[in-house]
């Protein structure tokens, strides 16, 4: 049987996952991660995202993968109150510029 175990830790989450029958032999095996956000890290929540992608996995839940029409995605988007600045606005008008452009090339495959 496989047990996953959650810590917290001061800036991030420890998870274990023991597992008391690994290979089906009832050979114990234990795994550590430890997901923390990094100071300065550009995308603050790239942890978080991959924490619950590998507890997905663990799990056995399937988040879908680049084949399918439909898959799991974990994003960070603006606040509901956030008040973007110039330059936010012309980055997410060149990534939804961008997402369009591959929609039309979609289109006339």
């Amino acid at each position: 049987m496989i047990k996953i175990v959650l810590e917290p830790a001061r800036n991030g989450v420890i998870k274990k996952v023991i597992d008391d029958n690994h290979g089906g032999g009832r050979e114990h095996f234990t795994s550590t991660d430890v997901y923390e956000s990094m100071e300065g890290d550009k995308n603050k929540f790239s942890y978080i995202k991959r924490f619950f992608f590998d507890l997905c996995d663990d799990l056995g839940l399937d988040a879908g993968n680049k084949f399918d029409p439909q898959v799991l995605d974990i994003k960070a988007e603006w606040g509901t109150h956030y008040e973007p600045s110039h330059k936010d606005i012309d980055q997410k008008i060149k990534r939804l510029k961008s997402e369009l452009e591959e929609l039309e090339e979609w289109k006339n495959i």
